[in-house]
């Protein structure tokens, strides 16, 4: 069989949504050859197998050598798709004067089969005659080769195989995908600051000098669990050196925003060729404070007393000096009272 030709029969029915007035005892077939050509064969319901011959005169083809549709015993068929159906019936609806075509058809038809009902006298040998009956049995098919192709008509090109992948879910790749990829693993801190969610790349290095760069492309996963930067974030950076990358708070959910602002954040950050993969983690917690030497606890400054013992004495001394007349001289405190020397002097 050759898969190319077709005979593509339309009953009246579906012929009365183009044409409103086609005429209920019609029909119409198309004829597609091998090379995307199509004619039109127009026939009566009752003649039955009769239209199939007529088929296989318009494709030069015996029986068996094309297919049919709707199906047909005896005959192949093929499947046909619904857009290619309704290929068929807006081309066929493009053919403003068919249904009057058909009309004349009929009558025609219906001539022939009143001819053949009624007995006659043997007729005398009319050339003419002969020739218009047998153009009446054998009515000539609409020609026209539109340069149709339908979706299964043509032949399809070989398939190539494609390699054989190991089943991965998705978002994940086999061994030997990525047996040559690049990848970078570094510590990092999530903050929020002035300039948005901040990412710090090795945070115990970060000085002054520290690069800092702006961000606004980001991306998240589906649960929000991690979210990803472009390549360029990191760009010109060489692993162990510090690195700020700030991303605007606006880019972020109000949900990841509150979550960094309650507290900076560990991170573990993934560099590879398709972008900066960033992995939130635990909260840090806050710095505790310095405690206080133990010398400076105890080593409390002494207040000095204004009356000592030894200061009472050293002024009951001198009064008792100055009554009797007497001459006190050097008189010394112990250097640990830290009293300067007082010298006094009295007349006889």
């Amino acid at each position: 069989m050759n898969a190319e030709k077709l005979a593509y029969f339309f009953e009246a029915g579906e012929l009365r949504t183009v044409f409103a007035d086609w005429p209920e005892d019609a029909g119409l077939a198309l004829c597609l050859d091998e090379e995307g050509g199509c004619e039109m064969l127009l026939h009566h319901v009752d003649e039955g197998r009769a239209v199939l011959r007529k088929v296989a005169a318009v494709l030069n083809s015996a029986k068996g050598d094309f297919a049919v549709v709707p199906p047909v015993e005896g005959y192949p068929t093929r499947r046909v798709l619904f857009s290619d159906e309704q290929k068929l019936l807006k081309i066929v609806a493009g053919e403003d004067d068919l249904a009057e075509m058909a009309e004349d058809y009929l009558i025609n038809y219906r001539f022939e089969q009143e001819r053949k009902a009624r007995p006659a006298p043997a007729p005398k040998p009319d050339p003419v005659a002969d020739k218009v009956s047998a153009a009446l049995r054998q009515p000539e098919p609409f020609r026209w080769r539109p340069r149709l192709h339908l979706a299964e008509l043509a032949p399809k090109a070989p398939m190539r195989r494609k390699p054989k992948r190991a089943e991965m879910p998705e978002g994940y790749a086999s061994a030997e995908v990525v047996s040559d990829s690049d990848c970078q693993f570094v510590d990092a801190q999530i903050s929020l600051g002035h300039r948005g969610v901040r990412v710090t790349l090795s945070p115990e290095q970060v000085t002054i000098q520290t690069r800092a760069i702006l961000i606004e492309q980001v991306g998240f996963r589906d649960d929000f669990s991690r979210f990803v930067l472009p390549r360029k974030a990191v760009q010109g950076w060489v692993p162990g050196v510090p690195l700020v990358i700030d991303i605007p708070e606006g880019r972020f959910p109000s949900g990841l925003r509150q979550r960094f602002a309650a507290a900076p954040r560990e991170a573990e950050v993934t560099v590879t060729d398709h972008g900066v993969f960033v992995a939130p983690g635990a909260a840090l917690k806050p710095p505790e404070p310095e405690a206080q030497p133990l010398a400076e606890v105890v080593a409390k400054p002494r207040s000095r007393r204004i009356f000592s013992p030894v200061r009472v004495a050293l002024a009951v001394l001198t009064g008792a000096g100055l009554m009797t007349g007497t001459m006190m001289r050097a008189v010394e405190l112990p250097v640990a009272f830290d009293t300067p020397v007082i010298e006094m002097a009295y007349g006889d």
